[in-house]
């Protein structure tokens, strides 16, 4: 197995078996040859939050929509992406040529490997991690990908430890890399910080139905998924926006619940989960609190 020729990505005599299904991602770890793949929505240009993690090695030209920018992509590119901050991948000449591995948070813990995913540069997030790979370079990697292939068609005892020590392999290896300049994000300013907050706060809007559910509600908490301090974070903001961070994200809550009790027939503890609160008496205090009226009169002065 591996490239089959110096300017063409691919992987041999893997029939059908690299076709799945991302749609139906369920397990914690996958790896495809994106030229058997039917549906590549999973990488839908739609600029959207994905909920998975990406390792990615495309060749051709594609358009990448990533934080604040359009990026045109030519060549052999390995690049990395996050659950953290939404993104999309275009073929710009009509055809998916690469390998990707795409899998979830928990298939590389400090448990199971000793690591703890966030912690490598690659998939800190706020940073774009975009590398322009020499024919040779991307032989390289192929044949990295390629061993964990082998894995997907052996169901032996070992099969996800091996799967995991083989995208480690890949990921150490992509480090040693000098990423493309230019297509760097560096976390580093007002405005680059506030960005990519507003992004991943709207990446958890609109709520569509119940069972979707915000997990990131307080300062603390977006701070530790954009690998900064509280603090920093709210300084940032503040100086950007005039407002702190918890300000705009109760804002935001505000505005969704308003949304879902005007145009939606879900009860009012629905609304109250979906939205994070454990309790609808917290949603209750929470709206109230912020519009000066209960939730259910809303709804009937909305309705009326």
């Amino acid at each position: 197995m591996g490239l089959k020729s110096d300017k063409n990505i691919g992987l041999k005599n893997t029939g059908n078996h690299t076709s799945g299904n991302p749609m139906n991602f369920v397990d914690n770890f996958e790896i495809l040859d994106l030229s058997k793949v039917d549906n590549n929505h999973f990488f839908s240009f739609n600029y959207s939050r994905k909920t998975f993690y990406t390792a990615t090695l495309l060749q051709g030209k594609y358009s990448i929509e990533f934080e604040d920018k359009n990026i045109e992509l030519t060549g052999n590119t390995l690049l990395f992406t996050t659950s953290k901050i939404p993104f999309g991948i275009h073929t710009l000449n009509g055809i998916y040529k690469g390998i990707s591995c795409i899998f979830k948070e928990d298939f590389i813990t400090k448990n199971n490997s000793g690591y703890r995913l966030l912690e490598f540069p690659i998939y800190k997030p706020g940073r774009q991690n975009i590398y322009s790979l020499t024919d040779n370079q991307a032989e390289n990697f192929t044949e990295i990908y390629a061993k964990l292939f082998d894995e997907k068609l052996d169901n032996g005892n070992y099969k996800e430890s091996l799967q995991r020590n083989y995208l480690l392999e890949l990921i150490f290896n992509a480090q040693k890399l000098d990423p493309i300049a230019s297509y760097i994000k560096k976390n580093n300013t007002t405005e680059e910080i506030t960005c990519s907050f507003i992004r991943l706060l709207e990446s958890q809007f609109p709520i569509d139905n119940p069972q979707d559910i915000i997990k990131l509600k307080t300062a603390g908490e977006f701070a530790d998924h954009l690998s900064l301090h509280p603090n920093y974070l709210n300084r940032q903001v503040k100086l950007s926006k005039g407002r702190t961070v918890s300000d705009i994200i109760n804002s935001r809550i505000e505005q969704e619940a308003k949304i879902l009790l005007k145009l939606t027939n879900w009860n009012i503890a629905q609304i109250a989960y979906s939205l994070g609160f454990e309790e609808p008496s917290h949603f209750n205090t929470f709206f109230k609190k912020h519009t000066k009226i209960a939730p259910t009169d809303y709804r009937k002065l909305k309705r009326e």
